[in-house]
């Protein structure tokens, strides 16, 4: 049965120089970094009040351009999650040192990007910061194959490694660069919103502790507690309803080093655990996040303008607003956001579908008979996240009397769910009667699109 209760070869050696049972040492060390995590955090908090992030972001990415201030958020929380982490190895008789140097230039990156939004008031530019994690998720692949580490997953069938063999070194670097990159970035982006990274990589890394067990899955319990200790500060005190501009009420935030460093540490711990294979699968929403923006931002628009270059009547070129693009806006939750989910009801569906696609993954690995199954379900938590969120993209025209409705959406309500998002009402009577007689209302188009006819219909 492919579980964690196999120790690994780096481990067999310490562990029989002790008596320690794992379980109990993997939660004392577990418990130590949550502690640290959740007493140190009110501690940095007094001690560094001008550690805040003073960042005006310009939403370039979205079909409505708009300016998001970081309210000058503390960011205190990276530096204190790293320092948890690393103590809390210390404390662990079985747990590899090695993963931390994979993690530590992850973690320092994301300092400087954070003192430079406290000094300057914005980060590093989007090409340098990721040219920087795609060099970084190289060092970091090739420290675990230059250590031979990936000997490790080859204990358990869910691991590239098993089945090509540990020397089958480059397809096993691409494989772990993607993991590596893919995990960081969706970290990274995700930190945008209140304990998304935080209670995600909670659910995930408790997840992966599970299925691979307490010798193999050491960093991942790790991870989950220096996480969870991160989630109880970047908690919002009061949920926010909807409002973009309420300030937003967590007491500290893990910022850009504390998201890359668990980003990092979580890709490093499923490789490590020989759950590789499997990781894609339990994290895949999590992992849509960076995706997201990686597919469509980086790669579909330019190709796009640079295959089709699309332009207008006058020869200009089309914004890409009107492309033909998977999600209104990227990252993703910036996507759900402007279909008018409220940022709990984001989290929460973040939280839900991680913990329905990890608890499955432990299902696959425990459950022999079962595994088939769970690995579909898996994969269709993440596919249906992603699929939903493409299928709601479109916008649609409310006609009422001489009032024409702009939605996001699609024009369904099921119950007291609305799959549409209000934008705005125009009082026109010439607009309303158009858009009936061409049949506009109530057809789901390109929101920028729709708008351009708008204005063409209501132009003197």
């Amino acid at each position: 049965m492919p579980g964690g209760s196999r120790p690994y070869t780096h481990s067999t050696e310490r562990r029989e120089l002790t008596t320690i049972d794992p379980r109990l040492s993997g939660l004392t060390a577990a418990a130590i970094t949550l502690a640290l995590v959740v007493a140190l955090t009110p501690l940095a908090l007094a001690l560094f009040p001008r550690f805040r992030s003073r960042e005006s972001k310009p939403q370039t990415s979205q079909v409505a351009f708009a300016t998001r201030t970081s309210s000058r958020l503390p960011l205190v929380g990276g530096p204190i999650l790293a320092l948890a982490l690393a103590i809390g190895v210390l404390f662990h008789p079985d747990a590899p040192l090695w993963p931390l140097a994979a993690v530590a230039g992850f973690f320092a990156f994301g300092f400087i990007d954070d003192l430079a939004k406290t000094v300057r008031g914005r980060g590093i530019g989007e090409g340098l910061y990721f040219a920087v994690i795609v060099l970084l998720s190289i060092a970091a692949t090739a420290l675990i194959l230059s250590r031979n580490f990936h000997d490790l997953g080859t204990l358990t069938p869910f691991a590239l490694a098993t089945h090509l063999g540990s020397d089958a070194r480059l397809p096993l670097a691409i494989w772990y660069f993607v993991l590596i990159l893919g995990t960081a970035l969706a970290a990274g982006f995700s930190d945008g919103m209140d304990g998304l990274t935080a209670g995600s990589a909670t659910i995930l890394m408790t997840g992966l502790w599970l299925a691979a067990g307490p010798v193999t899955g050491v960093w991942a319990g790790l991870t989950a507690a220096g996480a969870g200790g991160a989630l109880v500060w970047n908690l919002p005190s009061r949920w926010s309803p909807s409002a973009r501009d309420r300030p937003r009420r967590a007491r500290a935030y893990i910022g850009d080093s504390g998201a890359l460093t668990l980003g990092s540490a979580m890709a490093v711990a499923a490789i490590v655990a020989g759950y590789d294979l499997l990781w894609p699968l339990i994290a895949a929403p999590l992992l849509l996040e960076g995706f997201s923006s990686l597919i469509q931002f980086k790669i579909l628009i330019p190709l796009i303008r640079r295959l089709v270059d699309p332009r207008a009547q006058d020869g200009t070129p089309l914004p890409h607003q009107c492309f033909s693009l998977p999600l209104l806006a990227v990252p993703l939750h910036y996507h759900w956001e402007l279909l008018g989910l409220d940022r709990r009801s984001i989290v929460l569906l973040f939280w839900v579908t991680s913990f329905l696609a990890a608890a499955a993954g432990v299902i696959a690995v425990h459950l022999s008979a079962a595994t088939v199954p769970a690995l579909l379900l898996c994969g269709a938590v993440g596919l249906a996240f992603w699929l939903s969120a493409m299928w709601l993209r479109p916008a649609f025209l409310l006609v009422d009397g001489d009032s024409v409705s702009l939605m996001h959406g699609r024009p369904i309500q099921l119950g007291p769910l609305r799959l549409y998002r209000h934008l705005d009402t125009i009082h026109d009577a010439r607009l309303a009667e158009v858009a009936l007689r061409v049949d506009v209302a109530r057809r789901p188009m390109n929101a920028y699109a729709l708008s351009q006819w708008i204005s063409e219909v209501r132009r003197p």
